[in-house]
């Protein structure tokens, strides 16, 4: 906790362990959730009606991972009607470091795909360490992932062979 001379405030909790401690809490003006990507439905269901004070906010930053996270669901494809959306970069940073300028320039000859996300905040369309996930993301740029329609009463056969620990 940091306490101002004026009365203010600042509380610093944690919303994987110990969610339940937060429900608590009474009389938040600001909520600033940082690194917000990690944070579960379940945390959001009990933070969100905990920052009920008359004029309170919640603030989210996060750089996004899956389209499938709770935070980038709850926030970017469904966003409560009142809430300011709006995407930051290192491009909007006045301050932004040559030393990290040289680090971002590595990143994007070595990977790109990794450059992307870190640094454009592009969504990652696979998890990290997904079987097979850049022959797919390959496959799907080149077209070569389709719909094929299903004809009702031909059975389908799909096979798998994985190749992981069998």
């Amino acid at each position: 906790t940091i306490r101002g001379k004026n009365g203010t405030e600042f509380i610093f909790e944690g919303l994987s362990r110990n969610v339940d401690k937060i429900k608590s809490m009474e009389g938040i003006d600001r909520c600033w959730v940082e690194e917000a990507q990690t944070v579960s439905e379940e945390s959001w269901k009990l933070l969100i009606p905990t920052i009920r004070k008359p004029g309170s906010e919640i603030w989210v930053s996060f750089n996004p991972r899956l389209k499938t996270d709770a935070t980038y669901q709850r926030f970017v494809v469904h966003p409560p009607p009142d809430a300011v959306v709006k995407k930051v970069g290192w491009q909007d940073n006045p301050w932004f470091p040559d030393e990290l300028m040289g680090e971002m320039e590595h990143l994007k000859r070595i990977d790109f795909d990794e450059y992307e996300h870190v640094w454009e905040g592009q969504l990652k369309e696979f998890a990290d360490g997904a079987i097979y996930g850049k022959e797919l993301k390959t496959a799907r740029r080149e077209g070569r992932i389709l719909k094929i329609p299903l004809e009702r009463g031909v059975p389908v056969n799909t096979f798998w062979d994985l190749g992981r620990n069998d």
